[in-house]
């Protein structure tokens, strides 16, 4: 919800003390509309129902995104995991499954996918970007 434009205050511009007090009140008056501006807005973006109203396949697009990065981030990481005694001469290792497997292929592309995403255009993910100190060296 916002503001109208506020009415023009004639101030006293004859005593300094006086004209601050009421700069000091109007700024002071100015501020509170804007965070309530602020809170107003917050809200209405933060309205995930009128979201999927409107933009239904973004909004599975994105449920679907988040889940994968929570299964993800929820599942232990290899090297946490304690290791398995090594099989018996007469045992045979067990494979993963190809469900482990087709996991691990679609998580690496989504994180790549993201990876290149958050990275500026026509940059390599590994490489950091120069400063003006290296631009000036060259």
């Amino acid at each position: 919800m916002l503001t109208g434009p506020q009415k023009k205050r004639h101030y006293n511009t004859d005593d300094q003390r006086i004209f601050l007090t009421q700069q000091a009140a109007d700024a002071k008056i100015a501020i509170q509309h804007t965070v309530a501006d602020m809170q107003a807005t917050a809200k209405a973006v933060a309205n995930i129902s009128w979201w999927t109203q409107h933009y239904p396949w973004y909004a599975v697009g994105a449920a679907t995104v988040l889940g994968f990065i929570a299964a993800t981030s929820v599942r232990t990481p290899a090297d946490h995991r304690t290791r398995p005694a090594p099989p018996t001469t007469g045992q045979t290792a067990a494979r993963p499954s190809w469900t482990v497997a087709l996991f691990e292929i679609v998580r690496s592309m989504v994180m790549s996918t993201i990876i290149d995403a958050l990275n500026p255009k026509g940059q390599p993910s590994g490489q950091a970007q120069p400063t003006q100190a290296d631009a000036s060296l060259s």
